[in-house]
């Protein structure tokens, strides 16, 4: 009688583990595994990014880098650099912005860009920065893939 009575308590305590792991592992979002930092460089021009996670998601900061030693004027729309995920299909609508760099100059004309968590697994990250000089477009493009967990 007294082993049916532990085997039966160990049975039920196993099952409540079970379920509380279940219902754990059910209800838990997929996080970003990892921050990721990455830079792009195109002539005198640095795009610097960095993906990392937040609360209920993830944040993308982003900033263009001039090391050139002459001053210069570029000219973009908005937002200078799009991230979009799985997709690559960057649009750049806003009101056209004039900014002068200098040299050695970071320009961060964007604020954080925000992202709900994603499925777990691996996504691709497209980035597009898109400005003229003089006229002329410049486009420098990349892409980075990072794992959710």
């Amino acid at each position: 009688m007294v082993w049916k009575r532990f085997t039966f308590t160990i049975i039920v305590i196993a099952c409540i583990g079970a379920i509380m792991l279940f219902v754990t592992g059910a209800f838990q979002k997929p996080v970003l595994a990892e921050t990721v930092k990455l830079e792009k460089q195109y002539e005198d021009f640095i795009v610097h990014i960095r993906i990392e996670p937040i609360e209920d998601g993830f944040q993308v900061l982003r900033s263009l880098q001039y090391t050139g030693e002459a001053s210069l004027v570029i000219e973009h729309r908005s937002p200078l650099t799009q991230v979009t995920i799985d997709a690559d299909n960057p649009t750049f609508t806003g009101s056209p912005v004039t900014k002068q760099l200098n040299a050695d100059y970071q320009y961060y004309p964007q604020a954080p860009l925000l992202f709900e968590t994603l499925e777990k697994g691996n996504h691709t990250v497209y980035i597009h920065t898109q400005f003229y000089i003089d006229g002329e477009r410049v486009d420098i493009k990349t892409k980075e893939t990072i794992t959710f967990e």
